[in-house]
């Protein structure tokens, strides 16, 4: 499975190397669809351990969830935890509990946690010590649109968390965990505030290269690129994975301009590509050219959201949106993503916030994501399930609350039920497949509480009928 992370993120960085880009034209044909479809490929990954919290060979789920009581007023509470895989299956009472001790909320979120915590948290073992470590990033939204910055890694243990670090103030934002130079040890990227149309400056995008200590994260050595090309390129997304296969984590960026960007009336603007390929090499990364598929003329095209090998043949590809809500899969190769095969339209996905997994357990990656459905006041789950092709429309599965033999409606007209406002894909059995954890907040009549509905993952992708519920404030009350 790959090692991902898609961000929506006005932030950047810078390269020590001072190289010129140069533009990877060349490509590859597109592969024949004759003949036996591939089988998903084995890659040697480095033995990194990006989800394994406890250390016992298996991925954990690390959520982030809200909830209140029925009946006593609007205050909501945080339940932060990780939720162990077992043979057993999921024991959530066994969960371990990380909002009190180890990342407490910002205690002025207390209402609307849906809009107003914006925070973000990825795993993967940064000190090397066979525990996946927890970074958080918590950003609390303000009405301004400024948020208050806290970030800290929160170090993995056989228990769960044994401690936790915060990451000193001049670090810019924490995006993705991956392993950039191949060695086998994992790295935090992070990504500096982009350049304005009216002070173009660099947006550095910085690795700190692992394994790092536990004394503020300090890490082994670092290397920069400047992903903002002195500020005419303000990237907004990026996706870090194995895109061309090489066993080192790679990057692609992109761009977000303003309707009328001041910097396109400049005419000493330099021809830039507002999305780019990143090359992950031993000394660092290196930009080879832009995306086919997702490079477009500033003011269209399509954004990255995640990452995965979706046609299992060892090389990520990439989902994303376009702004008339398709989605498109654009796919690795040995030249880098969109060199190979073209990319697939998936017709109409209103992509948001997207988890990756195998829930049919084929060895390909899928995709669940929170949409709308036909009724905008329900919500809606799709699950786009990968295959030797890759992902397809005819491979998508819509479920909503009625879908799983739910009742009810929105509470008030006008309301929505924020069915799958959380969503999380993990092994919780160990059954080669996949749980699918959707989160909902009980907005519909009669009243529910809080919880995550888990959907057992099978052959032919997430099962409707084998379900449960737990409630959010039950996780780690054992």
């Amino acid at each position: 499975m790959a090692c991902v992370c898609a961000m929506a993120l006005l932030a950047g960085g810078c390269t020590g190397d001072g190289e010129e880009r140069t533009a990877d034209t060349s490509a590859s044909t597109m592969p024949s669809t004759s003949g036996s479809p591939p089988t998903p490929a084995e890659r040697d990954t480095g033995e990194v351990n990006r989800r394994d919290v406890n250390g016992d060979g298996h991925a954990d789920a690390v959520v982030n969830g809200w909830y209140k009581y029925p009946k006593t007023g609007g205050k909501w509470f945080n339940n932060r935890f990780i939720a162990f895989a077992s043979r057993s299956g999921l024991d959530p009472a066994g969960a371990f509990g990380l909002s009190e001790r180890f990342a407490p909320p910002d205690p002025r979120v207390d209402s609307s946690p849906i809009f107003r915590d914006v925070s973000e948290q990825f795993t993967g073992d940064l000190d090397d010590d066979g525990h996946a470590d927890i970074v958080v990033r918590n950003r609390l939204s303000h009405p301004s649109g400024k948020y208050t910055p806290d970030q800290r890694i929160i170090w993995g243990g056989p228990r769960g968390a044994t401690g936790t670090t915060g990451l000193p103030s001049d670090v810019q934002d924490a995006v993705a965990v991956a392993d950039f130079d191949g060695d086998g040890a994992l790295d935090l990227l992070t990504l500096g505030e982009p350049s304005s149309d009216q002070d173009l400056e660099p947006q550095q995008a910085v690795i700190l290269h692992g394994p790092l200590a536990r004394d503020k994260g300090v890490p082994r050595t670092t290397t920069s690129v400047d992903v903002g090309h002195d500020g005419w390129v303000p990237v907004a997304h990026v996706v870090a994975a194995d895109f061309d296969g090489d066993g080192r984590d790679d990057l692609v960026t992109k761009a977000k301009y303003d309707e009328e960007d001041a910097r396109f009336e400049d005419d000493d603007m330099p021809d830039v590509d507002d999305a780019a390929f990143y090359r992950a090499m031993p000394q660092g990364l290196k930009e080879v050219g832009s995306v086919p598929g997702i490079t477009s003329d500033h003011e269209s095209g399509m954004v990255p959201v995640v990452a995965g090998d979706f046609d299992g043949d060892g090389r990520d590809d990439i989902l994303g949106r376009t702004q008339v809500d398709e989605a498109v899969a654009v796919y690795g190769s040995a030249n880098g993503p969109g060199r190979g095969r073209s990319a697939t339209s998936l017709g109409k996905v209103r992509l948001f916030d997207a988890v990756v997994g195998d829930v049919d357990g084929d060895g390909r990656d899928d995709v669940a994501t929170q949409t709308v459905g036909s009724d905008r006041r329900v919500g809606e789950v799709t699950v786009l399930l990968g295959g030797p092709r890759g992902l397809s429309e005819d491979r998508v599965m819509r479920i909503d609350r009625y879908s799983i033999g739910l009742g009810g409606s929105p509470r008030h007209e006008g309301d929505r039920d924020r069915f799958g406002w959380d969503l999380h894909l993990a092994d919780l059995d160990i059954d080669g497949r996949d749980e699918l954890l959707i989160g909902t907040f009980g907005f519909n009549k009669p009243r529910k509480e809080a919880g995550y509905w888990i959907l057992t993952g099978t052959k032919t992708g997430p099962s409707t009928s084998d379900r449960r519920f737990v409630r959010t404030r039950d996780f780690g009350r054992g």
